[in-house]
């Protein structure tokens, strides 16, 4: 009587079967892909923030200010974008040499963000500001993790800043 070694087509199955219910229930815990989702919303913020200050840049051309330091005192650096809101309720918004200068508050006129975010503001003179997650550790820097923040620029032919610190 010849013995035949090896499994039969049933038994494959059943192994094959098992350890696909073992990679479907174990796989997402060892592949975290939040890091990399949320990474990748804040550089659609960063796409934002980039195509606002792009838009502003044009407005503040065709204006002919877009080689002006940021001025907070009358004459104020502006350029408007009638919302009728800003600090006389004129549709204007504060630039510094063509792009919008690093206050949210102003910023939040030209672009919204979900709730789930938190903004801060750093550095001196309306500067910087950094936008994170609002269930994430407050960051301290813009060299944190897992933000986006927007420096305007600080002398005419510069851009903003705009950066996209990865989640980790």
């Amino acid at each position: 009587m010849i013995r035949n070694n090896g499994f039969t087509l049933i038994e494959l199955v059943i192994v094959i079967v098992i350890l696909g219910i073992l990679a479907v229930t174990a796989g997402p815990k060892f592949i975290n892909l939040k890091p990399e989702a949320e990474t990748a919303t804040l550089e659609a913020i960063k796409a934002s923030l980039e195509g606002a200050s792009a838009l502003v840049y044009g407005k503040s051309v065709i204006k002919g200010n877009h080689k002006v330091a940021k001025r907070f005192s009358p004459p104020y650096t502006s350029v408007n974008i009638g919302d009728n809101k800003g600090l006389n309720n004129d549709g204007e918004i504060l630039i510094g040499f063509g792009y919008p200068v690093g206050l949210w508050a102003e910023f939040e006129r030209l672009v919204s963000i979900d709730q789930k975010y938190k903004t801060k503001a750093v550095g001196t003179n309306f500067s910087t500001f950094i936008i994170y997650f609002k269930d994430k550790v407050e960051p301290t820097a813009i060299t944190d993790d897992c933000i986006v923040y927007y420096r305007s620029p600080s002398s005419v032919g510069q851009r903003p800043t705009i950066v996209v610190n990865p989640c980790v």
